[in-house]
């Protein structure tokens, strides 16, 4: 705090660490105070309270752990680190943390907004990604262990269905009712799904592994990624591991309006259902989509939210050959290739004042860990694992904000 200035804009904060360079654009770390609730009914269920912040001596323990208090400390005590050396940043380090990333990132938004007001700009940003590292078995290349650092991030998007509906009595349901109608538009679309696409993302993570694909049907495709980008996307889309990384997903997830008794026809029906878009697809083009399925059901079909999908950056632009290098550093049996995020981060809120977002979380808790813990009982992250994942957001910040370098 002594090094810097601290804001609040709402309850959302951003630390200013000014460099001693003004004329070099800024490096902006961030990530989100706010975590999701202890479901109801599992508080007992806890080896320690949940917020509690419990460490022994091999974990930390507590909501949080690992979506993304462990972030937000480890940026804190990466920057603390290199100031308490007596060192200061010739680029300015921007730590913003936002406030409701888990629900509609207006903290994020305003920060940005306010970024944007003073004209401050950031050659790159990190953010959360990733935590895994996986065996590249899915992409045909067993045995490699594989890592990813994504440089952009799925859409997201509700379409709201809607029926309207006078009730009455079930005997005579002449021309069907509301809910019947509305069911029969969200059979539609599910049975009409956007086709599988290989986008130029995850056509460089299927060139990046090239070298190490072994087994088909990938490894007859990739000597020409593009070529057979139809092919691959196709292969791709019918292994759990890859399909979100080759369609725009659709699921029916809400149902409101039926009625409580079988021999009532129901009134107004809703449905919602949930899309994560592709980069490079828009909500306007599948609601587009969605009214041409539906057509002649009786259905009307709205976009009840959406946050579009992040813009592509470039494996060549600021950063990312910087934070590429210091987890090679860290986990040098790794490979590493660009990729998205499928789910939501509070990063693409700063694309206005940012010229490279790089998502990824430094931090590598065992799979079981991380599949267990993320939203679930007894959310921890390992001493170790946190303590790693502070040591490669040093090496980043003195490669690039301390130096002034790439």
């Amino acid at each position: 705090m002594s090094a810097g200035t601290f804001e609040l804009v709402g309850h959302s904060v951003l630390i200013t660490v000014p460099g001693s360079d003004l004329d070099l654009d800024a490096v902006q770390l961030i990530a989100h105070q706010d975590v999701v609730p202890v479901v109801c009914g599992t508080e007992d269920e806890w080896v320690h309270d949940a917020f509690s912040g419990q460490i022994d001596d091999e974990w930390v323990w507590g909501r949080g752990a690992l979506d993304i208090k462990n972030m937000l400390m480890a940026e804190l005590e990466a920057t603390e680190y290199l100031l308490s050396k007596g060192l200061r940043p010739r680029r300015t380090i921007y730590l913003a943390f936002g406030e409701d990333e888990e629900v509609h990132s207006h903290g994020a938004a305003a920060v940005a907004s306010e970024l944007a007001k003073r004209g401050a700009r950031s050659a790159f940003l990190v953010d959360e990604g990733t935590t895994t590292l996986f065996d590249g078995s899915a992409y045909g290349a067993p045995g490699t262990m594989v890592s990813d650092i994504c440089i952009s991030q799925k859409g997201y998007l509700d379409i709201e269905l809607y029926a309207s509906g006078e009730g009455g009595h079930s005997s005579n349901p002449f021309g069907g009712t509301s809910l019947e109608r509305v069911c029969r538009a969200a059979a539609r679309i599910s049975d009409n799904k956007p086709a599988p696409e290989l986008g130029s993302i995850v056509a460089r993570t299927f060139e990046a592994l090239s070298p190490y694909i072994t087994e088909a049907p990938f490894s007859e495709l990739v000597g020409d990624v593009r070529g057979n980008a139809r092919i691959i996307a196709r292969e791709a889309s019918r292994l759990r591991e890859l399909y979100p990384f080759v369609c725009t997903t659709v699921a029916v997830d809400c149902l409101e309006g039926g009625s409580a008794a079988a021999n009532v026809m129901p009134g107004n029906v809703r449905a919602t259902i949930n899309f994560r878009l592709l980069p490079g697809v828009t909500g306007l083009e599948v609601l587009a989509r969605v009214k041409e399925l539906i057509d002649g059901t009786g259905v009307d079909a709205r976009i009840a939210h959406e946050t579009p999908a992040g813009r592509i950056d470039s494996v060549e632009g600021a950063g990312y050959l910087q934070l590429k290098e210091s987890l090679e550093h860290y986990h040098p049996n790794v490979v590493w290739v660009p990729s998205f995020v499928c789910g939501g981060t509070d990063s693409v809120r700063y694309e206005e004042v940012c010229g490279s977002i790089l998502r990824v979380c430094p931090f590598r808790p065992a799979p079981e860990e991380e599949s267990r813990g993320v939203h679930g009982v007894n959310e921890r992250i390992s001493r170790r694992a946190y303590a790693q994942g502070i040591r490669v957001l040093v090496r980043l910040l003195e490669n690039t904000a301390f130096s002034g370098g790439f």
